[in-house]
Order: structure tokens, then sequence, then C-alpha cells
């Protein structure tokens, strides 16, 4: 292969590469969600819980296949959580509620095709999320042993919910890792603002054991929320 073929095969490759990166798009994401659990106990009967609202921040990447498809991977930073009205064997106390946060990965693959002034987002992908914390609060003081609570404590993420986590008040409100799927459809506009609702529902059973004993009850987490992004 003579230099000439060389230096053509090289300054094709430059070009395509260099396009490829041109269409790099980042992408903030600020939004509003309201999260739930679905938790049923060992005879599969669901517990009545509601969604509480929490923010969502992220930024993104998007990584084109061609001008209709492309992965786009992000970090997140989410509140979640739930609120159990009431009494159950969810929570401490009465009308229990839990604030939680969580560090999330998901990895969608878009497809965007041009409809009218702009385009049509749908997204599918898998995510993992990790809890770093939280709090809980009840309506009432609660007695767990010999222990009085006012009524508010902090959230543990723990795979055994033997071991106490920070502080007596410590509730064990689920495994640290959590994983499933996620789901969007929105609309863009110039190319760089664009407003999509998201749905994401878990897939990991978040249920800690005690010790030895793993309980026949499931816990699963779950959210519906509206983001807006920003592309650069």
């Amino acid at each position: 292969m003579n230099l000439k073929k060389l230096l053509a095969i090289f300054a094709f490759i430059t070009v395509v590469n260099y396009s490829c990166i041109a269409q790099i798009k980042w992408n903030a994401n600020a939004g509003l969600t309201y999260s739930n659990i679905v938790a049923k106990d060992g005879d599969g009967n669901t517990a009545n819980t509601s969604s509480v609202p929490g923010i969502y921040l992220g930024l993104g990447i998007d990584l084109p296949f061609s001008q209709l498809f492309a992965v786009r991977p992000a970090i997140v930073y989410a509140k979640r959580g739930f609120k159990q009205p009431g009494s159950s064997h969810i929570g401490w106390g009465t009308d229990f509620e839990a604030k939680t946060s969580y560090i999330e990965l998901p990895v969608d693959f878009l497809y965007s095709p041009t409809i009218g002034p702009g385009n049509l987002l749908l997204a599918v992908g898998p995510y993992v999320g990790y809890g770093t914390g939280g709090r809980w609060t009840t309506s009432q003081t609660v007695v767990v042993g010999d222990i009085a609570f006012d009524g508010q404590g902090d959230i543990a993420f723990q795979n055994d919910a033997i071991i106490s986590g920070k502080g007596t008040n410590s509730y064990t409100y689920a495994k640290p890792w959590d994983y499933g799927l996620h789901f969007r459809i929105g609309y863009a506009l110039f190319g760089q603002y664009s407003v999509s609702l998201d749905v994401q529902r878990g897939i990991a059973d978040l249920q800690p054991r005690w010790g030895d004993f793993k309980p026949e009850s499931t816990v699963r987490n779950k959210s519906l929320g509206i983001t807006a992004a920003y592309s650069f």
C-alpha cells in the first residue's frame, strides 16, 4: 500500500472520528419525581403506600449511533421514599414517611425521530442505584424495645437489618443496591431543550435479611417524574 492510500485512509478515519465527537452532546437534567415502593408480605398482600415528591438532578451524555439512535448514560442524584398512612408492618409507628437519597446510573437507548419542529424522544434502558441515606418521621412517639423515639430519625441502607445504623433511632430502609428499568417519552426543540415523562421500576428485591433469616416479604422501588433538560 503506497503513501497516498495510507494518507487517504488516515484522513477518512480522522474525519469520521471528528464527526462523531462533534455530535456528542452533554445534557443537564432537573425535575420532580413522585416515588413509592411496592411492598408485599409473605402472602402476596400489597401494602397501601403512597408517593412522596422529590428532586431529580442529573448529568448525561449522548453517544450517537446515527441521526435517530443514541446511547445516553448519566449520573443522577434523586430523592425517593414513600408514605404509609395509618399503621402497617412497614416502618415504625403511625403515618410513617421515609425520604431517601440515591445516586443512580441510568443507561438509556434513545430513539429520536423528527416530528414537527422538533424531535420525539423515546428511551428505555437499565439503571443501577445506591442508597446513601435519608430521614424518617411518624405522627407519634415510637417505642422500640425499651427505647422511645420522638417520631423521627435516620434512614439506614443495610443488607442485614440486625446491624444497627447511625444512632439508636436509625431505621433500616432497604438494601443499598437497587437496579431496574427506566423509561422515557418526551419532546425536544432546537436540539437543546427537552421535556420528558420518566418512569422507573425497580427489579431488585430490597428487603434486607435478619441475620440468617430471609423474610418472605419483598420491597421494590418505583417512581414517576417530569424532567427538563438542556443539551450543550
